[in-house]
């Protein structure tokens, strides 16, 4: 659990007065696919900075496929390099769009400051490239906004007690843009990303997959928790006491996106949903205490796993490609033919079933339509689930070709 976030509701919104607290935005990755990407952002925020007339602070994303490139990267040089080096290489993403989301804005007239990690006010501490999110200071923010009315800000990063610039896990953005609404007050913040919203499974894996118009912190955390690529969970812990309602919407540029569109994350009801760990790896142990000292061991490093028994064996499901696993699963053995699939029950139950990878989204489908029948039929065949958008811009780090595949 997060530090209580400071400056909330509690503390005092901006010193302007409530009609001046800032709107405070978040960019995923999938919104930079291309360069034009970064002008479309920078059109938006000029249009809610002159129609809202109030600050705007713009969370952004490393450029989409940046961050998993640069680990592979990392991981051609070093099987286990310093956290603080690997900290200083994963984050570099992050600064990059900063720096060219600011250059679109001045293109658009806009002043705007970018800003560091320092510039945050975001304070973490643990093992530099998995941090934990301790506070928030609106100071900091307040100060960069008495210099500029827009503030861009690199999201998932944060300073430690010593100065030095630590990462807040992967997928984090979420997590600073709420950390720092709470701590202005806001009362909102948008998260802005490639599906409509809070859904009922991944879009991407299960095309029927319903768009929630609201649900509860507890609901959409629990998904989080059960591995739902939704809302950070520690972003819903920060909104939560901090008072913040979290509207998760699909890019404003969108097909039909309109103002009501999306979730709000608040208080709404509960939801089920179905989770595919397509990300994750599955490990079989020959005994529950083995299991449970690796799971014990990847949470002390700031990791969280999914834990179960069927009648094959013990198992661990582990995110992939995250430094510092291997440390604590020499004594499991990793299957890699082998897929999770979740059912999170709305009160709170979770069934969980081992599948094939090759018959993962076929089964997350199933199991959606026994949750959420079609009123009007069975419907045919599923499409293929389209591909998330990649942008080639994020080769500008390390060059076109993937320094490990040379001849794929």
């Amino acid at each position: 659990m997060t530090g209580a976030p400071a400056g909330g509701p509690a503390g005092g919104s901006p010193r302007a007065g409530r009609e001046r607290r800032p709107l405070v935005v978040k960019f995923g990755g999938s919104a930079f696919a291309d360069l034009d990407g970064f002008a479309r952002v920078a059109r938006y925020t000029a249009r809610r900075a002159a129609e809202d007339a109030r600050p705007v602070v713009v969370v952004v994303s490393a450029m989409s496929g940046t961050t998993g490139r640069l680990q592979q990267t990392l991981d051609v040089l070093a099987a286990d390099p310093p956290a603080p080096v690997a900290a200083m290489l994963l984050t570099s993403g992050e600064t990059v769009s900063v720096a060219l989301l600011a250059a679109a804005l001045d293109a658009e007239g806009v002043p705007a400051l970018p800003l560091t990690a320092a510039g945050t006010g975001l304070l973490g501490e643990g093992p530099a490239d998995r941090a934990r999110l301790v506070r928030a200071d609106p100071a900091v923010l307040l100060a960069g906004l008495e210099d500029s009315p827009v503030l861009v800000v690199p999201g998932g990063q944060a300073v430690d007690a010593g100065g030095r610039t630590v990462m807040l896990g992967r997928n984090s953005s979420d997590l600073s843009a709420a950390a720092m609404a709470a701590a202005l007050g806001a009362g909102t913040c948008v998260l802005f990303s490639d599906v409509p919203g809070v859904c009922t499974a991944d879009p991407y894996v299960v095309p029927a997959a319903r768009t929630l118009a609201g649900i509860s912190y507890e609901g959409v955390r629990r998904m989080s928790r059960h591995g739902a690529k939704v809302v950070h969970e520690s972003a819903v812990d920060w909104a939560e006491r901090g008072g913040v309602r979290l509207h998760c919407r699909p890019f404003p540029w969108a097909g039909g996106a309109g103002s009501g569109e999306g979730t709000v994350v608040g208080e709404g009801p509960e939801a089920a949903a179905v989770v595919a760990h397509k990300g994750s790896e599955v490990w079989r142990f020959r005994s529950g205490p083995e299991r449970r000292a690796a799971a014990r061991g990847l949470l002390s490093d700031g990791l969280r796993t999914t834990e179960f028994d069927s009648a094959s064996g013990t198992y661990l499901v582990v995110p992939a490609g995250v430094r510092g696993t291997a440390a604590h699963l020499g004594a499991g053995r990793r299957h890699d033919d082998l897929c999770l699939i979740t059912t999170v029950r709305a009160d709170g139950r979770a069934e969980h079933v081992l599948v094939s990878r090759a018959d993962a989204d076929a089964e997350a489908r199933r199991r959606h339509a026994l949750l959420y029948p079609d009123p009007a039929g069975t419907p045919g065949p599923a499409a293929p689930a389209p591909a998330k958008a990649r942008s080639p811009h994020s080769d500008v780090l390390f060059g076109s070709r993937h320094p490990g595949n040379a001849g794929r």
